[in-house]
Order: structure tokens, then C-alpha cells, then sequence
């Protein structure tokens, strides 16, 4: 995966942690955009993503933006970095 994207995670998660939701919500949308690019181009693990992305919509269904944070940064960031 390109590093960008797991910067973007990191990137999303702080601006949550910080009640920026707009901010937060235009790099998840970035960071969802370039995750769909580079899964066109090559085949992404889903055993590994798909369960990571399902705990992240839940958490925004319940608009719990901390564990949404938590979820970016400590679970897809280093997913999309090994």
C-alpha cells in the first residue's frame, strides 16, 4: 500500500480526537478514495481490511468519532504499512 495512506489514517484519526469533523471526515473520504485506487490496482488482503473497514463504519453509524480514531490509528495504519 502507498505510505500516504496510512498517514492520511493517522491524519483522520487526530483531527477526530480533536472534534474537527469536517477536517476528519475529508481525509477519511481521501484516505477511503486512495484505499479503493490502490485495491483496483492490486489485490487487497480482505481478510485483513474487511473487518478493520466494517469496525470503522460501525463506529461512524454510532458516531463514535473516539473509536472511530482508534480504530484509524491503531488498527488500518499499521495494516496499510506492513
Amino acid at each position: 500500500m502507498p505510505p500516504e495512506l496510512a498517514a492520511r489514517a493517522r491524519a483522520a484519526a487526530h483531527a477526530y480526537r480533536l472534534g474537527m469533523n469536517g477536517q476528519a471526515s475529508a481525509e477519511l473520504t481521501a484516505l477511503l478514495d486512495g484505499l479503493l485506487a490502490a485495491c483496483t490496482r492490486s489485490p487487497c488482503t480482505s481478510a485483513l481490511l474487511g473487518p478493520t473497514l466494517a469496525e470503522l463504519a460501525a463506529a461512524q453509524e454510532r458516531g463514535d468519532w473516539l473509536a472511530l480514531a482508534d480504530t484509524l490509528e491503531h488498527e488500518l495504519a499499521p495494516a496499510l504499512t506492513a
